[in-house]
């Protein structure tokens, strides 16, 4: 094992994969803390042939790992010390790519819940995934569990993972700054502690082992013929390309602002699975990748936050928008006939829609069944809030996305939809969250097909 000691903050220890396992590593962030992770850390590396990293020392100076610590304000973070900036995620990082001599394919971090809730089952907060792989996953686990718990007593763990399942751990950090911002493929392990119990942490060293083994294996060399994410990494953060599981050419929902807009990465991700249409989600590109600027990815621009100050061109901003536009054609599969585009804000209570090519009598269409499916899902849920919708040209709206509009990807498509959520109404919980994924996808699977004729006419009529 090689050895990187952090000034007198905690230190790294490391070590490369077997051949043929370039790019895949296995990492305990908080090895002594989080008593025996690294244990367990060390055999799924052992079993499988991928790289390790074990961290020590660092949590206790209360001093974040694998992620940074998040910000919305200008900061120069290139001149600050770990100390200083309370992180030492950019030395783990650097370790990470360091110990996976290329770049970081798949990631699978090992942590110990200290929590008495969640004692019945193992949470893996995950990137990158499909539903479908998820599933192959979890499936791979509960038979490996099965197999050797025969004639054994110990505890059998239920496992939890995203997509497939909500978790409650509250990895968001993780997942939209951190470790699983630059991984392609992200698993994320949290053990509750009674597997850590003897003579649980035998077994389930050997399970997560075999499992950890099985999963690189499905992930990598897909012998299910999964569905399957297309990721793009850059310097600042990531896209994500789902394609159409129905086929359908011409139709991308897009979330460019899935880390800024928390919630938007989830619900686009979940839209594309619930209708079968394709998604491009972008991640990162916030205030804490780009020094208090937050990339606006659907047109060229970025602006500081928080500030009312004009949006500014740059070569980056430029660049990173032309990579999501590049890609949201890529998931078209041709010409953009209509692009959903996913938002969150919190200024006022209402569905926002500012829409580029949509009639009159097409905004009438959508309002009528979206206040037709609201009432429908939210029928016996009176803990989740009715929101209104307003839509152009029908309504005035407070947000009309009028940068993108000029010149961003929503002049692109022969029609657009630019659709802001509230996030204290719809977003609000874990619930409310899920109701209005639902009612937008019921509205989409209606809405589609209607703004659609013209292509569906050139197409014999076919919608998939």
């Amino acid at each position: 094992m090689l050895k990187e000691q952090v000034q007198d903050l905690g230190r790294f220890e490391f070590r490369e994969p077997a051949r043929g396992l370039e790019g895949v590593v296995i990492a305990a962030p908080h090895g002594g803390t989080e008593h025996n992770s690294d244990q367990i850390a060390l055999a799924i590396s052992d079993r499988t042939g991928a790289g390790l990293v074990i961290a020590y020392g660092f949590k206790s100076r209360q001093l974040s790992v694998n992620q940074p610590v998040i910000t919305s304000r200008p900061h120069f973070a290139s001149s600050r010390s770990p100390s200083e900036r309370g992180s030492v995620f950019r030395e783990f990082r650097r370790i990470l790519h360091k110990t996976a001599k290329e770049d970081l394919d798949i990631y699978v971090g090992v942590h110990r819940s200290s929590e008495r809730h969640v004692a019945d089952r193992i949470e893996v907060a995950t990137s990158g995934l499909t539903f479908e792989e998820a599933n192959a996953l979890k499936d791979a686990y509960a038979k490996i569990r099965d197999d050797l718990a025969e004639g054994k007593d110990f505890p059998r763990l239920a496992m939890a993972i995203e997509p497939l399942d909500r978790i409650l751990w509250r990895a968001s950090g993780v997942k939209h700054h951190g470790v699983l911002l630059i991984a392609e493929r992200g698993l994320n392990l949290r053990i509750p502690q009674i597997a850590f119990s003897s003579p649980a942490q035998e077994i389930y060293t050997e399970i997560l082992s075999l499992w950890a083994d099985r999963a690189i294996e499905i992930l990598r060399e897909n012998p299910l013929g999964l569905p399957q994410i297309q990721v793009r990494l850059m310097d600042l953060g990531r896209f994500e390309l789902i394609e159409s599981r129905k086929r359908v050419p011409g139709v991308v929902i897009g979330a460019p602002h899935g880390s800024f807009d928390e919630y938007t990465a989830e619900m686009v991700k979940r839209l594309s699975y619930r209708t079968g249409l394709a998604a491009v989600i972008a991640k990162g590109f916030t205030p804490t990748e780009a020094g208090g600027w937050r990339i606006n990815v659907n047109r060229p621009t970025e602006k500081i936050f928080p500030s009312e100050g004009l949006e500014l061109h740059s070569q980056r901003a430029k660049e990173i928008y032309r990579t999501f536009k590049d890609i949201v054609f890529q998931a078209a599969a041709g010409d953009l006939d209509l692009y959903i585009d996913i938002h969150q804000y919190n200024t006022e209570s209402k569905i926002q829609v500012a829409t580029v090519g949509i009639s009159q009598q097409e905004a009438e269409a959508i309002k009528k069944l979206y206040y037709e499916m609201r009432a429908s899902m939210l029928d016996k849920q009176s803990n989740i809030s009715a929101v209104d919708l307003l839509i152009e040209p029908l309504d005035e709206i407070e947000i009309g996305a009028w940068q993108a509009k000029a010149e961003g990807i929503l002049r692109l498509a022969q029609k657009s939809l630019h659709i802001e959520i509230p996030s204290h109404k719809a977003f609000a919980t874990v619930e409310s969250r899920e109701i209005y994924t639902r009612i937008l996808a019921a509205l989409l699977r209606e809405t589609v097909p209607l703004l659609t004729r013209d292509w569906q006419s050139r197409h014999g009529g076919k919608t998939h």
